[in-house]
């Protein structure tokens, strides 16, 4: 159909690696890839196509991480393409009917395409909901950018799905961490990657997985990608994907992609970014040209760094105190309690999750706890309740992305204000300093404390309008690391407790030893 984009008509020259996702049948794809591969446009093609030719009745739901990612894109993507090809998709585009020619909302023939942003706008008891996806029939939900998305609304998106016999899931995105978002999504696909052929020895070689051995340099300081065995430059053009894992196949088409597999890249200046990170910053080069997850050693946890902090003895069931407390709250409370026994010194006692309130009321009680800090969301009315009855002193925390440095204690309201980022901060420089807290010895629950105390990470975000850039943690699973930034809150202030006591300690020891 001569489908002219942005810049020139679609044509796989040069882009050869296209024509199978483009072609694929299986259900679900994913796309875990470095910049500007054109696989949004390809599955945007699909889409049109699919809308156009009756197999995707019921329509598209294209989801994006935010509202204004849906208006760009709507606006740089799919307005130029319609208007550009009026005969191929322009002319199945309805505008009769009152808003179904918009920026999140197109009939495309006799179907719907949706476009919405990954934010779910309200909160019902402890679930977030989404007025914009709800009454949505669709048969194909694509996500792209899956990464700066919640899985909660991937879940619900799948639900606009129930009542179609089609069920085509697709997932796009530039990797950010390991073992999240697409990195994790593809680890459940047959992982495909791009093969080329040497026309001279006849041996297969993968830039991707063969970098950074695979780049070769020129006399003139140009860089190809060479044969593994022969070392002749190898060319995209006679390549096909291999699936690594192809008992997933019937399950999910996974393609990893890099700019090494671009005609437009020089491999040469992606070695020279890879050795001497522009401005230092390795991350983007991973992620961005070289399409793998990146997070940098000093940005997340490791568990091994938490179990470092295990001392010899096992965690209390009561101590006479005086402790402190930081409670995450969910349908499942996630409880840190310790104790501040030195300067800047800290010493956990016991980790729990507990599904009542009433509960931890007790847990306190048994604890000598003077002082504690607990969520404020999502149960702000049942958290302020347990403020009230508490027979300590209790504050609610209230985490600010943009807060100045520095914690606020509100005596007034009850309320305590810190930087989100910086307190994260203070309990990653609490782990890995040697001798700065000290956790029970490992039993199942230190396992899972392990576990969600990695589950947050650093990025480096940048605002797209002002150019700002600003560190943030992010994760999912990361309940026990807020209860320990409450424990941290609540202890600033306390007394230096003494952990010489557990109530109702025995005061002989019984043995079957005789002294000699």
């Amino acid at each position: 159909m001569k489908i002219r984009l942005q810049a020139s008509k679609f044509s796989f020259k040069d882009h050869e690696y296209q024509i199978e996702p483009m072609s694929s049948v299986a259900r679900r794809r994913c796309y875990m890839k470095g910049t500007q591969g054109g696989y949004s446009e390809l599955e945007v093609l699909r889409s049109l196509w699919g809308m156009i030719h009756g197999h995707l009745p019921q329509g598209v739901l294209y989801m994006f991480p935010t509202s204004d990612d849906v208006n760009e894109f709507s606006k740089s993507r799919f307005n130029p393409l319609i208007a550009s090809n009026r005969e191929a998709i322009g002319k199945y585009v309805k505008s009769a009917g009152k808003g179904t020619d918009t920026a999140s909302l197109k009939k495309i023939h006799d179907s719907f395409l949706y476009l919405r942003g990954a934010r779910l706008s309200q909160k019902i008891s402890d679930q977030n909901e989404s007025s914009k996806m709800r009454g949505i029939p669709v048969d194909s939900c694509k996500f792209d950018e899956v990464d700066l998305m919640d899985e909660e609304v991937i879940a619900k998106a799948r639900g606009r799905m129930g009542h179609s016999r089609v069920k085509e899931e697709v997932f796009i995105s530039n990797p950010l961490v390991p073992g999240e978002g697409i990195d994790k999504i593809f680890s459940t696909s047959d992982q495909r990657h791009w093969f080329r052929k040497c026309q001279s020895c006849g041996e297969w070689t993968c830039a991707e997985l063969s970098f950074p051995d695979c780049v070769k340099i020129r006399s003139d300081g140009t860089g190809y990608i060479g044969c593994n065995k022969c070392g002749k430059e190898v060319f995209i053009r006679d390549g096909e994907w291999v699936a690594s894992m192809r008992l997933n196949s019937d399950f999910m088409h996974g393609y990893r992609w890099s700019q090494l597999t671009s005609v437009f890249n020089d491999p040469a200046e992606i070695l020279d970014s890879f050795v001497n990170p522009p401005e230092g910053n390795l991350a983007d080069v991973y992620r961005l040209r070289l399409g793998l997850p990146y997070i940098a050693a000093e940005d997340r946890l490791t568990e091994a760094q938490v179990y470092n902090c295990c001392g010899p003895n096992i965690m209390l069931g009561s101590h006479k105190g005086p402790c402190a407390m930081g409670v995450d709250v969910g349908k499942i409370k996630h409880v840190v309690i310790g104790a501040k026994t030195g300067n800047d010194q800290y010493t956990i006692l016991k980790v729990a999750q507990l599904s009542r309130w009433e509960d931890i009321h007790d847990m306190a009680n048994r604890f000598g706890v003077k002082s504690a800090v607990v969520d404020i969301r999502p149960y702000e009315d049942s958290a302020r309740k347990f403020q009230a009855e508490a027979k300590f002193k209790t504050f609610l925390c209230e985490y600010k992305e943009t807060t100045p440095q520095g914690t606020v204690f509100n005596t007034h309201t009850g309320i305590v204000g810190v930087n989100r980022t910086e307190i994260f901060d203070a309990t990653h420089r609490m782990t890995m300093t040697p001798g700065m807290m000290s956790i029970p010895r490992f039993c199942p629950e230190i396992k899972e404390f392990a576990k969600q105390m990695c589950g947050a990470y650093k990025v480096l975000e940048t605002n797209k309008k002002s150019g700002t850039s600003v560190y943030r943690y992010k994760g999912k699973n990361e309940h026990y690391r807020n209860a320990l930034n409450y424990f941290k809150l609540a202890a600033s202030g306390g007394k230096v407790a003494r952990l010489g006591g557990v109530k109702n300690r025995p005061k002989t020891a019984k043995n079957n030893y005789a002294r000699v």
